[in-house]
Order: structure tokens, then sequence, then C-alpha cells
């Protein structure tokens, strides 16, 4: 998968089509959670969770992976007006998260943003055990997602919405996935339990806070 090509429209297209929910949703459980030393954001995009961690947590290092170097150039500008000690505690990687090597020491906070729905069953149990395997053992997880609500005419609306969702970016960024697969089981099976969970857009998002330990 590519998101290059979407780089440069997806902060507006978001904006266009979401308004500031998807971003709500990010930041959720941000305040929560206890405060990390070295946080990983894998997939984070075009960076819009970023900027708030780094005010959020002052004296974490933060390392954004991201395996689209367009995407990771808007993250980077969405820097410009941070201290310049905010900045160099960031440290910006081009790499698809499921081969990457870390040499830091594990990771106390892993947060994935509408990432995780990318992939199919099997290459999410792969990228969620990665991911898991550069966490330490009291690791938290923050979980940004799209979801299936569970009944009634909020389960239609969000069925086609999360179709739709998928013929798009199949189409224009060539995503594994075509249709939504919880990552429940892969987390527990990476050793993290559910701690919170907030839901929001009538049960079409989900935030979600795991924890290990």
């Amino acid at each position: 998968m590519n998101f290059d090509r979407l780089a440069k429209v997806y902060g507006p297209l978001e904006a266009v089509t979401a308004g500031g929910k998807l971003q709500r949703c990010r930041v959720a459980l941000l305040d929560a959670i206890p405060v990390p030393r070295r946080v990983l954001l894998a997939g984070e995009g075009h960076g819009r969770f970023l900027p708030e961690c780094v005010r959020r947590f002052p004296n974490a290092r933060i390392v954004v992976v991201d395996a689209s170097t367009a995407m990771l150039d808007v993250a980077r500008a969405r820097l410009v007006g941070l201290s310049g000690d905010a900045a160099a505690r960031i440290e910006f990687v081009h790499a698809d998260v499921s081969e990457w090597e870390d040499a830091g020491g594990g990771f106390d906070l892993i947060v994935t943003q509408f990432f995780l729905d990318c992939f199919g069953a099997d290459a999410l149990v792969a990228v969620v055990a990665r991911l898991g395997a550069l966490a330490t053992p009291d690791a938290h997880w923050l979980v940004a997602d799209f979801q299936i609500a569970p009944g009634g005419w909020a389960r239609w609306r969000s069925r086609v919405i999360v179709d739709l969702l998928y013929r798009f970016f199949r189409i224009v960024c060539g995503i594994e996935a075509d249709r939504l697969v919880l990552p429940d089981a892969a987390l527990e099976m990476a050793g993290f339990a559910r701690h919170k969970r907030l839901t929001s857009e009538w049960g079409l998002l989900k935030s979600e806070w795991w924890r290990r330990g």
C-alpha cells in the first residue's frame, strides 16, 4: 500500500468528510494514560496526533514510523512552531513497521490511529505481534479506529460508511484489506488486555486503551 498520493490532500479530505470527529477519536484517551518515557507512533500518516502527543508528554522520546515518505513530510511540517527541544525528541523513520528493527530498548506506549484497519486478518496478526515485540512488559497501547455498530440503523450506517472507505482506499492507496478485521484477538495474543473503551459517532468510531502487566 502507498499513501504518498494522498499525503497533501488527506488533511483537507478528512476535514470535509469528517470534520473534527476523527481527531477527537484519536485524542480521546490521551489525558487518561500514564506518562510514557518512549512512544512509538506506528502508521501515523499525516500527523494529526503527533503535536498533541508532544504537548501532552513534554519529556517523552517519540518515534514516528510510516511507509509513506510524503506522509512523513506532512507530519514533520506539523512541528513547525514547537520548541526546538520538542523537535529534538522526535525521530521520523521511513519503514514498513512489520520489518523495522528498533535498537532503543522498547516502547512503553504504542499508538496506532486508523492504521490497523489497513490489514487483512493474517497480516494484522503479524503486524500486531511485531509491534508487541517492540513494547516493554508494562506497555500501554492506544487504538483509534472504525468499527461496525452493534445493531439497528447505526449498524447499517456504519457498514455502508466502512464499505465505501475500503473501496476508496483499495483503489487509491492499494491497501490489502477489503473488510474490517478486529485487532482484539491479536492484541490479546501479544499480551495486552483492553482497559478502557470509548465509542462515538453512533458506534462508528472507537478509542481504546490496552495495557500489559
